[in-house]
């Protein structure tokens, strides 16, 4: 053997020798990692601005999330782009566990099917994350000020008839939207959509005369309702809200394709390592299934839910299909 072939198979075992040896560390390294994780503070992005309805829960969540794990949860609030700014922020290296998303029906879904932008290069949504735990349903609200002519939904639309009337949501492509657009075109009237960076400015607007209805998560403006300053006409899902059991659902005021809830989620980038994300999805169910947690859920407008990582991944998937042809049928683009 010559010199120099010498070198080269000395050179082949070394590399197989090291590669064996990296292979040995990350199989070892997954438990150790997660028995130690969260070594520094955990950012929990949320896709909307302070003080709306999804802040409101996701603050909750990262309240308990930081008492279960000994650590601390960052409440890191990235509106914009339905999601893909928060999103973009979450996928930044390394996936470790220290980066998650308070994500939605609206951001992983709707936003999914609808925007044209990728969230990241190659990737879709639905290959860029993992979904750890579907924490609630979210049904939504459409509300009016409470000196609004409109004393209930047929009133409402009745007034929409006869002059455009406009709604904000808490942004372009979210659950909100598709749910007005379908509104509209089930009751053959226009509504001028107006998209916010969240619920909390959509409020501000309602209130100042801005537009003239909001259609937002029931948690967002369960304060507003309590104060008697918003009066509520109707609420998504299959069954009335418990916070607020007077207001019908769309569905029983023979609106059609308005049964979805929508829900609440945490995500984790594609790639966190998966022992991280079992202790993860193990801290959010027991979260999830705490009765203090569920109950302030429920006076929310929220029904808790309690989700293993393959059940989670089922209510996505079981949700993207239910919702492209409405997204194609209302023709949402963004």
């Amino acid at each position: 053997m010559t010199s120099a072939s010498f070198h080269r198979e000395l050179l082949v075992h070394r590399r197989k020798a090291l590669g064996t040896l990296a292979a040995l560390v990350a199989c070892g390294s997954g438990p150790a990692r997660a028995a130690t994780w969260p070594e520094r503070p955990i950012n929990l992005v949320v896709p909307f601005a302070a003080g709306g309805g999804t802040d409101t829960v996701a603050r909750l969540i990262g309240q308990k999330l930081q008492a279960a794990l000994g650590g601390t949860v960052v409440i890191d609030n990235k509106p914009g782009a339905n999601g893909l700014i928060a999103a973009r922020t979450v996928l930044q290296p390394p996936a470790d566990g220290h980066m998650l998303m308070f994500g939605s029906n609206s951001t992983h879904v709707i936003a999914a099917l609808a925007s044209k932008q990728q969230v990241a290069p190659g990737k879709s949504m639905q290959e860029a994350f993992t979904i750890v735990s579907v924490m609630a349903n979210a049904p939504l609200v459409l509300a009016v000020r409470a000196d609004s002519p409109a004393r209930d939904l047929r009133a409402f639309l009745q007034q929409a008839k006869a002059g455009k009337l406009s709604y904000g949501s808490f942004g372009a492509g979210s659950s909100a939207h598709v749910m007005g657009e379908v509104l509209a075109g089930s009751a053959g009237v226009e509504l001028l959509h107006v998209p916010y960076k969240g619920s909390s400015p959509a409020i501000t607007d309602l209130m100042g005369g801005q537009v003239d209805a909001v259609f937002l998560t029931v948690a967002a403006v369960e304060a507003m309702v309590t104060a008697g300053s918003v009066r509520p006409l109707a609420v998504t899902g299959l069954r009335r809200v418990s916070s607020l059991p007077a207001v019908p659902t769309f569905e029983e005021l023979g609106v059609r394709d308005m049964g979805n809830a929508g829900w609440f989620a945490v995500f984790a980038p594609t790639g966190t390592p998966a022992p991280v994300v079992a202790r993860l999805a193990a801290a959010l169910q027991s979260i999830a299934g705490d009765a203090q947690v569920q109950s302030r859920m429920v006076a929310l407008g929220l029904e808790p839910v309690v989700s293993t990582p393959a059940q989670a991944l089922e209510t996505w998937r079981r949700s993207l299909a239910a919702a492209a042809p409405i997204v194609k049928k209302a023709n949402i683009v963004f």
